[in-house]
């Protein structure tokens, strides 16, 4: 194997030789000359070695700061070559490295922003390792400072606990509802997917966590919503089928109680069409499409006032009731006929069944922008506060042991909000207790021209 000598051990040699026979032949005087110029020499080439060194370590620096631009010196000394040639390949690797994790921060990112739920990954003993920002604000916590503590350091959620203690014990996938901490109202589902080694012990789990509110919500809705009709369908079957059974048994020898027994069945056969029809409405209006399907024209409220004094003007006046017109009678709503009639139809029939006997029931008409605010007014017992928020619900009824005497659907109101949405307007009520009610159908105003 071939050794190489460092440059300045040859130098040094050479000039100790050199200085010693110059001293013994020419003297003293030359000899200092001569060990003068290979001091130089020995400096000179001692200041080239560094400066390359110095030029590799810069360059080095730079490579380790990231500098796309940094790059070794092509040229160099024989001493300095294998050294080049070493950190040539170690800045490579490093930025090969470097390489690999810009490509695996960019890969988790993209992850982590195109998921819609929140995302957590823990280790074998529940640490962070890594928390998106969705799953920081539905725990309540900050996905950076998270990072290395346990979970239930940061988020203090019982259920969330029992979910994780349930996955990590059976090493399986568990999932579970829960409220987090700090949003009430917020349901949120967990799932928990454990991962195992190659001993099949628990390495780690991923936990994923989804917003569910206005889905379970809409189930909540869906099965309260087939439990009341099932409620409101079977009170008038339950009578129908009760006292035709009566009637072929007794049979119509009486024909007083035949007749009474016939009104009964005639009233809860009107009750049952009357719900079949609303619920057929409801789920018209409630429809996606139902907004291409309708068709508008501009309607003048006097015609509106005119139809409900035709239609339940009868009924008012059997219990003294007052209907009013008050407002601009050529104002004009853009509306399907059908359905504005049928919206202001159930606010007036609500009116006149809660008002009490001898008072006035006013139907007022005024405009506000684009649109016609429709009120009608009563002096009924009015309504509790806490009961507003929920009067537009489907089956919803502020005084239900009063409902069997005073009838109706419990469809109404719900009917009035979605034929409001359906045009793009409004429903609203004011009310205050002992002083009466006053709901403002809002609809899309239209000009005179085209009224029909």
């Amino acid at each position: 194997m071939k050794r190489s000598f460092d440059s300045n051990l040859l130098v040094s040699v050479a000039g100790a030789i050199a200085v010693s026979v110059a001293w013994a032949v020419v003297g003293p005087s030359l000899a200092a000359g001569i060990g003068l110029v290979l001091a130089l020499i020995l400096f000179a080439n001692t200041l080239a070695h560094s400066n390359g060194l110095e030029r590799i370590t810069t360059a080095l620096h730079r490579v380790a700061d990231g500098d796309p631009n940094a790059s070794l010196p092509l040229r160099s000394r024989p001493s300095t070559k294998r050294l080049i040639t070493a950190a040539a390949h170690l800045a490579g690797a490093l930025r090969a490295s470097r390489d690999a994790l810009t490509s695996e921060r960019l890969r988790r990112r993209i992850l982590e922003e195109a998921l819609k739920e929140g995302l957590v990954i823990l280790d074998a003993q529940q640490h962070v390792l890594v928390a998106n920002e969705l799953a920081g604000r539905m725990l309540g916590l900050q996905p950076e400072d998270s990072r290395g503590k346990l979970l239930q350091q940061c988020t203090r959620c019982p259920e969330l606990n029992l979910l994780l203690e349930s996955a990590f014990t059976t090493n399986g996938r568990h999932q579970a509802d829960f409220e987090p901490p700090g949003s009430p109202g917020l349901i949120v589902e967990g799932v928990v997917a454990c991962v195992a080694d190659e001993n099949h012990c628990v390495a780690g789990a991923l936990l994923l966590l989804s917003d569910v509110t206005a889905a379970r919500s809409l189930d909540r809705m869906r099965s309260d919503f087939a439990a009341n009709v099932s409620h409101e369908l079977r009170t008038p079957i339950t009578n129908i089928r009760g006292y035709v059974e009566t009637l072929l048994q007794v049979g119509l020898d009486d024909p007083a109680t035949a007749r009474k027994f016939l009104d009964i069945v005639h009233r809860n056969a009107s009750r049952l069409g009357a719900l079949v029809e609303d619920l057929l409405l409801l789920s018209f209006v409630e429809s996606p499409v139902s907004r291409e399907r309708i068709q508008i024209a501009a309607i003048p409220a006097q015609r509106l006032f005119d139809w409900i004094k035709t239609e339940l003007g009868p009924a008012a006046e059997a219990r003294g009731i007052r209907l009013s017109f008050c407002g601009d009678p050529t104002l004009c709503v853009h509306a399907n006929p059908l359905l504005a009639e049928q919206a202001i139809g159930n606010l007036v029939s609500n009116a006149i069944r809660y008002a009490p006997d001898g008072t006035l029931v006013e139907f007022g008409c005024t405009r506000h922008g684009n649109s016609v605010a429709i009120a009608i007014r009563d002096e009924g017992p009015g309504i509790p506060e806490r009961h507003v928020p929920r009067l537009f619900e489907r089956f919803y009824r502020v005084e239900t042991s009063r409902t069997p005497e005073l009838g109706g659907t419990g469809l109404g109101l719900a009917i009035v909000k979605h034929i409001a949405m359906v045009h793009g307007g409004s429903i609203e009520v004011q009310s205050v207790v002992g002083s009466g009610s006053t709901f403002t159908l809002r609809l899309p105003v239209a000009e005179q021209p085209n009224a029909v």
